[in-house]
């Protein structure tokens, strides 16, 4: 059996460029001036979710960012942890799943675990999600009975993890795709919403 766990992943960005640099244990937050900086660093599912059978060999594609059995799995579990420390539950977007379900597809082709191109991911969010904050789970396993447990145990164990599972976001993206080898990634998007739009001015 194996498994992995990544630190977030940190953006430092300006309007006249982006530099990236990865860190563990990071999140980015969107000030009020719209640059991002680096700060250190989820019950319902909603009418899109539909569960499917517990055999997770069968991913959906990024075109459908409908919910498999074991996102929403996934899911249940970071919100029953949040509700465990007497916080509100996210509540999922199907653009942030479709985003987080494309990078864990990358990284099972790929077999590499990474944060690579969070800041596109970002970026590509925020054309229809105006947000002040943004932070990335990343995780990989296999060889377990119950692959989502394995991973939201080590995110709950993880200082860095931790702190994104609880921050003060309001919006979340998962998406978990196996390879052909039988090893598991994971890639869980974590957005707090602008309420105002001074808030990301």
């Amino acid at each position: 059996m194996k498994y992995g766990f990544l630190g977030t992943f940190c953006v430092v960005a300006t309007v006249l460029g982006i530099t990236a640099t990865v860190r563990a244990d990071i999140s980015i937050s969107i000030p009020a001036d719209r640059s991002i900086s680096a700060a250190t660093g989820q019950e319902a599912p909603p009418e899109t979710a539909a569960p499917t059978k517990r055999a997770y060999n069968n991913p959906q594609s990024t075109s459908n960012p409908v919910l498999t059995r074991l996102e929403l799995d996934t899911y249940n579990l970071v919100n029953k942890y949040r509700q465990s420390r007497n916080l509100p539950p996210l509540t999922i977007d199907p653009a942030i799943s479709a985003q987080a379900k494309a990078h864990s597809e990358k990284m099972a082709r790929d077999r590499n675990m990474n944060h690579d191109g969070f800041h596109e991911r970002a970026d590509s969010i925020a054309q229809t999600i105006v947000y002040r904050k943004a932070a990335e789970n990343v995780a990989y396993n296999m060889g377990y009975g119950q692959p989502d447990l394995v991973a939201v145990q080590g995110w709950i164990e993880s200082p860095g993890h931790q702190d994104n599972m609880t921050g003060p976001y309001d919006l979340t993206g998962i998406g978990i795709v196996q390879n052909s080898k039988g090893e598991y990634y994971f890639t869980q998007i974590f957005i707090r919403k602008a309420w105002y739009v001074k808030d990301a001015d």
